[in-house]
């Protein structure tokens, strides 16, 4: 079993995050365990770079989804208008956009109602039993 080197180690980080190979792929081609990489790659210092990476990306695709939020509204509004149904594809995209931006349309709100009535329940005219109904 060869020790990894710290070349060794930052290529395997590189290899799994960069190029998306998986950990026993890496081993074999290094001629390491499994483990020993698995290890590596659950060193938060060496994942710390990518960990920013991500959260970076994460922040663009905001940014882009909330300008495209205004847009996909309008857009939204304009479907509604024209009451087109070839443009359903359009008007699913718009919403997906106002999804993810956070903007929802709210939903109803169920409540439960309850009647009282002063002096009992009225006679509705319903039979009890199956009997009183054949007696018609």
């Amino acid at each position: 079993m060869a020790k990894m080197t710290e070349a060794m180690k930052a290529e395997a980080v590189r290899a799994y995050f960069e190029e998306g190979e998986e950990a026993e792929r890496i081993a074999e081609r290094m001629g390491v365990q499994t483990w020993q990489v698995r290890s590596v790659l659950s060193n938060p210092k060496r994942l710390e770079p990518y960990r920013r990476r991500a959260e970076a990306a994460k922040l663009r695709a905001q940014i882009c989804v909330s300008e495209s939020a205004e847009e996909a509204a309008r857009k939204q509004a304009q479907l509604l208008r024209e009451e087109d149904s070839r443009s359903s594809v359009s008007q699913r995209a718009a919403k997906d956009i106002l999804d993810r931006a956070g903007i929802r349309t709210p939903r109803e709100t169920r409540q439960e109602i309850t009647i009282t009535f002063a002096a009992g329940a009225p006679k509705l005219g319903m039979p009890r039993t199956m009997e009183e109904s054949d007696g018609d």
